[in-house]
Order: C-alpha cells, then structure tokens, then sequence
C-alpha cells in the first residue's frame, strides 16, 4: 500500500474519531458539564416509554467517502486516469451512502422517554436518555426522580 493511501486512512481515521459523542446515557457526564453547577429539579415519573434513539450518521458519512474515494480511484489502469478519476466520484457517493447506514446502524442506542411531572409546578417534562444497565437507573412510573440539567442537555438521576 503506498504512503499516500495510508495517510488518508490515518487521517480518515482521526477524523471519523473526533466525530464520536457522548450519548445519553443517565449516568454518565459530559467532559463540558463537570465542575459546572447544573440546574437540578425535583418530579415523580408519571410516564415510561421504550425508544429508540437515532444512530450517528455524520461519522460514517465522511470516513465511507474517503475510502469509497480511495477504493474508486484504485479502477482502471495507472495510466488510465479518467476511469481513476470517475472511480474515484462514483466511489465517494457509494462510500458516502454505505458509511452513513453502517454509522447509523452501530451508534443506535435503546432508549426511553420519561416523562416527569414537577415538584416545583406540576408541570411535566419529558426526557430521553439510554437505558442504563446500572440498575440504580431502573426507573418505575412513581419513582422520585431529579433531572440535572447542563449545556443544553437533560438527564434523569434517582432521588436518593
């Protein structure tokens, strides 16, 4: 394998890499909500659904591009670099569609929507996160609950 083809794949590779989130996952904190005071508010859990929460695509999309480029552009001759170039166009597309369902299909998560009525209001709020296999996190219409809120993002912890 040559040294240029190498380095897209190290470099694809670093990109695909710094794509990757945290999830939702109630029991664990995101790099930017730590030492951060979080808003905390007090419910009952008045409703619990099973979802599914959607698979990253973007990942996928760019890491499949590349290779797909690379693949494509390996068509044809060394001296034939029309078919190499077109290889290489009709290889990102493919690359890009093939990435984005494998992405897709390997970050899909179990999830649930629970939602909470409030303390405070008597509001309710709804909140979707993974489902944990900690099973301090094996939540049950009834249970007191707390929703801990940091940059943008909701999680629902136990009461106690």
């Amino acid at each position: 394998m040559n040294k240029k083809i190498q380095s897209i794949i190290l470099i694809s590779i670093l990109a695909l890499g710094g794509c990757a989130t945290g999830g939702f996952s109630p029991d664990v904190v995101s790099r930017d909500a730590a030492g951060k005071s979080q808003y905390v508010q007090s419910g009952t859990i008045v409703s619990i659904k099973k979802v599914t929460i959607e698979g990253d695509r973007d990942s996928g999309n760019i890491f499949g591009s590349i290779i797909g480029a690379i693949v494509g552009s390996n068509i044809g001759g060394e001296n034939d670099e029309t078919t190499q170039e077109v290889g290489a166009v009709v290889g990102t597309a493919v690359g890009s569609v093939v990435g984005q369902e494998v992405s897709e299909g390997i970050s899909r998560r179990e999830g649930l929507e629970i939602i909470v009525k409030l303390d405070s209001n008597e509001r309710e709020v709804s909140v979707v996160q993974e489902v944990s296999t900690d099973p301090d996190y094996a939540f049950r219409v009834g249970d007191e609950v707390r929703i801990v809120r940091s940059s943008g993002k909701s999680r629902v912890v136990p009461y106690n």
